[in-house]
């Protein structure tokens, strides 16, 4: 084959053709080389997104053990203070059972121990008994009665230890003693027990029972004045004495 006859075979339709080959051939590299790095980058995210989720797991895990550590703690110290709060409940109620029992203790050991002795302010001890002087004055009936509404009885004398202690204390001013003639004639106490006469306690030429003075009836009533007794009506306004046992 000549020259001519190759010239005549290379035509530009046999040119464009092939131009239309080489840009299919490219699009089709273009294509795969965008489908490779597609599948790369799939794979890429397939083999992190595993790895991202797996870290958050375990920090999840993680949270969840030091959560259930610490409920556990938790519980164990309250476990504890339960304990210690019923121990100390048990404590408390020996110790209410111990002060109740020395109480009961101090309270029979002070019942057996001697009373102290005392008196009413305004009174005077002599001998384990209470004296109230009155300031004032009354009559006999007033004195009794006086005495009574203090759980004290007018003056009844006992002994001559007593009778010199109530000279000594009612120097110069006459006072009612509770002795009196007045409801049987004889002379007697005011709790009713039999007075037994001893005239050298008594004023001279006393007691007469007199009835020479304008007030009515006759003496029967007898206060002591400077160390003696002596009788007067019972109507007389005499200061006086209570005496009482503490």
């Amino acid at each position: 084959m000549d020259e001519n006859e190759d010239k005549a075979r290379w035509r530009p339709e046999s040119s464009h053709g092939y131009v239309h080959l080489l840009s299919a051939g490219r699009s089709q590299w273009y294509l795969c080389a965008a489908l490779c790095v597609t599948l790369t980058l799939s794979l890429s995210l397939l083999i992190l997104m595993p790895s991202r989720f797996g870290s958050v797991d375990r920090k999840l895990s993680d949270l969840e053990r030091s959560v259930s550590n610490l409920t556990e703690s938790v519980s164990l110290h309250l476990s504890k203070l339960h304990e210690k709060v019923g121990s100390l409940e048990m404590k408390l109620s020996d110790l209410k059972r111990s002060v109740l029992n020395m109480t009961e203790r101090v309270s029979f050991h002070s019942s057996k121990l001697p009373k102290k002795v005392g008196c009413p302010d305004g009174w005077n001890l002599h001998n384990s008994s209470c004296y109230f002087f009155s300031a004032y004055r009354a009559s006999w009936y007033t004195a009794r009665d006086s005495c009574r509404s203090m759980d004290a009885t007018l003056l009844i004398l006992t002994d001559e230890e007593e009778w010199v202690f109530v000279n000594r204390m009612s120097v110069g001013h006459p006072f009612w003693l509770g002795l009196s003639d007045e409801r049987t004639g004889e002379w007697e106490w005011v709790n009713g027990s039999p007075y037994i006469m001893n005239r050298s306690k008594w004023m001279p030429g006393q007691p007469d029972n007199w009835a020479g003075h304008s007030i009515g009836g006759t003496e029967d009533c007898a206060h002591i004045t400077s160390g003696k007794l002596n009788d007067n009506h019972c109507t007389v306004a005499y200061t006086f004495i209570c005496k009482a046992r503490p």
